[in-house]
């Protein structure tokens, strides 16, 4: 379910391909959907006019909102006033955009998952498991490798992300990057935990034959509410990589060079003429 709503936000995150990937939504969520339960032809039906209204909605209310962020964040780079309180900020605001968007989508949501039968229900939460499985196969095979290469892929990864931001790096920039992996904690075998704890709740709430209100307001509690079942630990630790993210940006972006800086505005510059776009394409019926 996380995969289908996650796309409303997720969707502007493709650089060049954004508007391609947001303007054929409904066939890719199809895609992704259907390793998860396949839909009878009413159900197909209802999530497609749901889903068109979801984009819709998005597009006249959610675009405008993103671009104005984006135009706050230039603004913070060109006036050089990012630190640790603007990185928290424009952190809470990305929060709010992902949670805008899951709040409207929730009530239908709901409307679909009353009318799975149980063979859909069981399909959907084995593939869950199985991708589950999946995730404990990469990360066992990423154990085996030694310390430093652990290290290495790391630091090339990140200096990856970043060259495509603000383009060729300094050797300083490239010190700055490996310098800071040790800083961020591991946080895979969290995630994991907590996606089994979510999922449990979930299939509990499936296993019940009660589709009353009560069912409802369970449903949308674990919609809107994931988050209450990540461990302390796995809180705190996300809350320190936090922190090591910011001081790691804003280290990147004290030592940028005039031309990198001048990069960097660019790329956001491009995403944010590409929400115009989308949005001068609103449904007007």
């Amino acid at each position: 379910m996380k995969k289908i709503i996650v796309l409303l936000f997720v969707l502007l995150l493709g650089g060049c391909s954004t508007q391609f990937t947001y303007n054929n939504a409904s066939w890719l969520v199809h895609w992704y959907i259907d390793d998860y339960v396949e839909f009878t032809r009413e159900q197909e039906a209802t999530f497609d006019d749901m889903f068109a209204r979801w984009i819709n909605w998005h597009r006249r209310t959610e675009l405008p909102k993103y671009e104005a962020h984006l135009d706050e964040l230039m603004a913070d780079i060109r006036e050089n006033r990012i630190d640790e309180n603007r990185i928290a900020y424009h952190r809470e605001k990305s929060r709010e955009h992902w949670e805008r968007a899951r709040a409207h989508v929730a009530p239908d949501i709901i409307t679909l998952a009353k009318t799975l039968d149980q063979e859909q229900i069981d399909f959907l939460f084995s593939q869950l498991e199985k991708e589950n499985i999946e995730e404990e196969e990469e990360d066992a095979e990423a154990a085996e490798l030694t310390s430093n290469e652990r290290r290495e892929k790391w630091i090339k990864r990140n200096q990856k992300g970043a060259k495509k931001w603000i383009g060729r790096l300094t050797d300083d920039q490239k010190t700055h990057i490996a310098q800071f992996r040790d800083r961020f904690e591991r946080t895979g075998a969290y995630w994991l935990a907590y996606r089994r704890a979510y999922q449990g709740a979930l299939k509990e709430l499936f296993a019940s034959n009660d589709r009353s209100e009560l069912f409802d307001e369970r449903l949308m509690e674990l919609i809107l509410y994931p988050e209450q079942y990540r461990s302390s630990a796995f809180v705190a630790a996300t809350e320190a990589n936090n922190n090591a993210s910011a001081s790691y940006l804003i280290g990147i972006l004290e030592s940028a060079e005039t031309k990198q800086v001048s990069r960097l505005l660019d790329e956001i510059e491009d995403l944010k003429k590409d929400i115009q776009s989308l949005h001068e394409r609103v449904d007007k019926t």
